[in-house]
């Protein structure tokens, strides 16, 4: 077969140029960088988020109302009689709490069990890894909001960075606390000091989870940059701009394996590209990105 050698496009120059490091990048680099899109979620992970989001919500706003022992009940009376008035009486509104509580717990196992190889696994064996980049990324994120330190200076990361690490190991520490306590609590199962010991945990838990949940929220609302990742979880993607700046290790690993998979279908029809020959660290992910022909076509 003729060996054809063909010039590289603009767009895969950069990326192949981008691969080398993290770097400043120019006004034009951000817009074309701006301008593309990684699929970051799949369906399962969207819709799981969204289920856990909702479910999160009823059980929180039930569950404070719901609260009687002295030393734990932290919400306003009013708020208390307000969530009376809505469900009539206390017993309708646990008989709710705890419907939700079953709902939730079952769609988390279906998923464990359905989910496990392709999607708990990957996760937790990938994306959860800690390294010396997400130990020294903590500091610099308390620099970074300070003013301090810039995107191009922080620690790189992976698909998720460090803190949002963090708070997925307290999520599913809490969210087990939570499947065990909630049944001891709902069904009186056990003694009464075992009881007691399981609202407390019961309680713990869920304000570790939403002490979480606003730190999202209040990132998401006034950090125009944090935004990307949580509209990322409407559609599924992020712009390249943002996952270059904030993940630049999944970055790398997508473009990978993207220009390892360009080059191979360009060797069918006899055309080498000796640029790309140094993309072959694919890692085993599932995340899938777009693919650009040489006219930076979408294919």
């Amino acid at each position: 077969m003729e060996n054809k050698n063909i010039k590289l496009n603009d767009d895969i120059v950069l990326d192949h140029d981008l691969l080398k490091g993290p770097r400043h990048l120019s006004f034009d680099e951000k817009r074309i960088l701006a301008t593309r899109v990684m699929k970051k979620h799949g369906v399962g992970g969207v819709t799981l988020h969204w289920v856990n989001a909702i479910s999160w919500f009823l059980l929180i706003f039930t569950g404070t109302a719901l609260l009687s022992a002295s030393y734990l009940q932290f919400a306003p009376l009013w708020y208390i009689n307000m969530m009376d008035g809505i469900f009539g009486t206390r017993g309708a509104m646990l008989h709710f709490h705890i419907a939700v509580g079953v709902f939730w717990v079952t769609t988390l196992l279906l998923y464990g069990i359905f989910g496990y190889k392709n999607y708990l696994l990957d996760f937790v064996k990938h994306d959860l890894t800690i390294d010396k980049d997400d130990i020294r990324w903590f500091p610099a994120k308390a620099k970074n909001l300070a003013g301090k330190l810039n995107h191009y200076e922080m620690p790189p990361q992976g698909t998720y960075n460090a803190g949002q690490k963090a708070y997925a190991v307290v999520v599913a520490f809490s969210t087990i606390t939570l499947m065990i306590t909630g049944p001891i609590m709902a069904f009186h199962i056990g003694s009464t000091t075992i009881i007691q010991w399981s609202m407390m945990l019961h309680f713990v838990a869920t304000m570790s989870v939403f002490a979480g949940v606003f730190v999202h929220v209040y990132m998401a609302a006034l950090f125009p940059e944090e935004r990307p990742a949580f509209f990322s979880m409407i559609t599924g993607k992020v712009n390249e701009l943002y996952a270059y700046l904030h993940h630049y290790k999944w970055w790398t690993e997508i473009k990978n394996e993207e220009h390892a998979f360009f080059a191979e279908e360009l060797k069918k029809d006899g055309i080498d590209l000796p640029a790309l020959h140094d993309c072959k660290n694919i890692a085993n992910h599932q995340v899938n990105s777009k693919v650009y022909d040489m006219n930076g076509d979408e294919l």
